[in-house]
């Protein structure tokens, strides 16, 4: 509740009767005895920046994955990537990041740390746009200013921020011995990340005997010591045992047991 009710730019209004319509643009959520409205489309930064970063931590990655269960970090993650494509055009347009902004880094360049984010500064924002002569060119500059001290910040993470490059096959491997080094095994679970859907496809790919695959691919995952037959047979296994429970034909001290699949590597 106290969480709630300190989010920047949302209002905190009392439950009424008579005060049950929707707002325009709002977008409505019960807390306790009290109701939470924030601005559509407009989560504060530093929230959803602290949960970018504890994802961050835990996969190693800002590529947000569709089947991650925080449905609020993969839409915003997403507007972000729009978003910066549209400053980009909005500062080509005013003429330039030299005119925009005179005397300030590049955007790209990591002066940011990443264990300690700096607090954006108001009054210096005031000093860079008090020179513009219309209310609207200071508005504009403001924003840009203010998105560029959230790229920047984004940057810190290793932000992705181009969603359509795909990932090489050899950076896949590099992200599966991090994998096996960190948990021993190489059976990656279709949650952990989109190395989990990638590892899926791949399955996919010896079950079905891609040519490619079987040919370029899998030599180098034998290399490594990834046995995809271990891994199908596993999944196989599983999906019998789900069969049987569904139809009845499992005991309760069945239904508690794990099994585990031989995905260890040795070494």
């Amino acid at each position: 509740d106290e969480f709630a009710a300190s989010i920047d730019g949302a209002d905190v209004v009392e439950n009424d009767a008579n005060n049950n319509k929707r707002g325009k643009g709002k977008i409505k959520r019960k807390v306790a005895s009290r109701e939470v409205v924030f601005p559509a489309r407009s989560l504060d930064f530093n929230v959803m920046f602290e949960r970018l970063r504890v994802y961050h931590r835990l996969h190693g990655t800002c590529n947000v994955s569709l089947n991650y269960g925080d449905k609020q970090l993969r839409v915003w993650s997403y507007q972000w990537r729009n978003k910066r494509r549209k400053f980009d055009k909005m500062v080509q347009s005013d003429g330039g990041p030299s005119v925009v902004f005179p005397g300030l880094d590049d955007i790209d360049a990591k002066t940011y740390s990443k264990d300690e984010i700096p607090q954006y500064n108001y009054e210096w924002e005031d000093e860079r746009v008090k020179h513009l002569e219309t209310k609207e060119s200071r508005h504009r500059r403001r924003y840009l200013l203010r998105t560029r001290h959230h790229i920047k910040c984004l940057n810190t993470l290793d932000f992705n921020w181009n969603i359509t490059e795909i990932p090489s096959f050899e950076d896949r491997l590099k992200q599966l011995q991090k994998f096996i080094e960190e948990y021993g095994h190489y059976n990656v679970p279709r949650s952990y990340s989109d190395l989990g859907n990638w590892f899926h496809k791949m399955k996919g790919n010896f079950v079905f005997g891609k040519k490619n695959f079987m040919e370029n691919q899998y030599p180098k995952l034998l290399e490594m010591g990834v046995d995809m037959n271990v891994a199908v047979q596993g999944r196989k296994r599983r999906k019998r045992k789900r069969k049987r429970r569904n139809d009845g034909n499992v005991s309760n001290e069945d239904h508690s047991e794990v099994e585990e699949d031989d995905c260890s590597v040795d070494g």
